[in-house]
């Protein structure tokens, strides 16, 4: 199988606004793509629709071969997408060990994979006794993408990561998603306003506008286009 995710001919919103219109994108196996578009593009009605908190219009959102449109978003998990929103993720009036048993109690192959990220992400065990309100930004970041990752087969889906981060955690971040893709074995789909993070990292970016992609290719390509030097880049 080279495909993880398919989205054909998608389109959706909320009530009778269209907001996602005619959109397809791939994600091949461990490939990380990146969908970067300004606020208010579509970016997160588009994150929203995979996982099954909107209903697709039309078109079809395909994950390991089989057409996943109309399942409740707990099933969709079930099926192992990883979800990290762009706020929130986190319960912050519990521990950083009760959100991690909290999730692992719930998916059966957590466990297994909770011995990998605890190599990977020291905090879970060096701040398991803190309450989870009480972390920094980053920290928090940090928890939410432990937690998406608990429940992602192949497939782990992040809505604007580096939002509301000092540039410190920022570069952390990245160090930290590039530490994920080389040691997990997962596909990510990264949804960023912010592209400096999105082409670092992407094997390939979509460009979003008003709801449809207006570009994609590799990130070399994309930031020598004139539409994100004058968009996203400020050129």
């Amino acid at each position: 199988m080279s495909n993880v995710l398919e989205i054909k001919n998608l389109k959706s919103g909320y009530g009778s606004v269209l907001i996602i219109n005619d959109v397809s994108l791939l994600v091949g196996v461990n490939e990380v793509v990146g969908i970067i578009g300004p606020n208010g593009a579509g970016k997160t009605t588009l994150l929203k629709t995979i996982l099954g908190y909107l209903k697709p219009w039309s078109g079809d959102v395909i994950y390991l071969g089989k057409r996943i449109n109309g399942l409740s978003t707990e099933k969709i998990v079930q099926l192992g997408i990883g979800y990290v929103p762009e706020r929130g993720g986190v319960l912050k009036t519990l521990t950083v060990r009760e959100n991690i048993e909290l999730v692992a109690g719930i998916f059966k192959e957590a466990s297994e994979r909770l011995r990998d990220l605890r190599r990977l992400f020291p905090l879970i065990d060096e701040r398991a006794s803190q309450i989870a309100g009480t972390l920094s930004g980053g920290e928090q970041k940090i928890l939410s993408v432990v937690l998406g990752l608990l429940t992602a087969k192949k497939l782990l889906v992040m809505d604007e990561p580096s939002a509301g981060l000092a540039p410190v955690a920022r570069k952390k971040l990245s160090s930290m998603l590039k530490n994920i893709t080389n040691n997990l074995g997962l596909s990510l789909l990264i949804a960023e306003q912010d592209p400096s993070l999105v082409t670092v990292l992407s094997d390939v970016v979509y460009v979003m506008e008003r709801g449809s992609f207006v570009r994609s290719g590799r990130p070399d390509e994309i930031v020598k286009t004139e539409i994100l030097r004058e968009h996203y880049l400020g050129l």
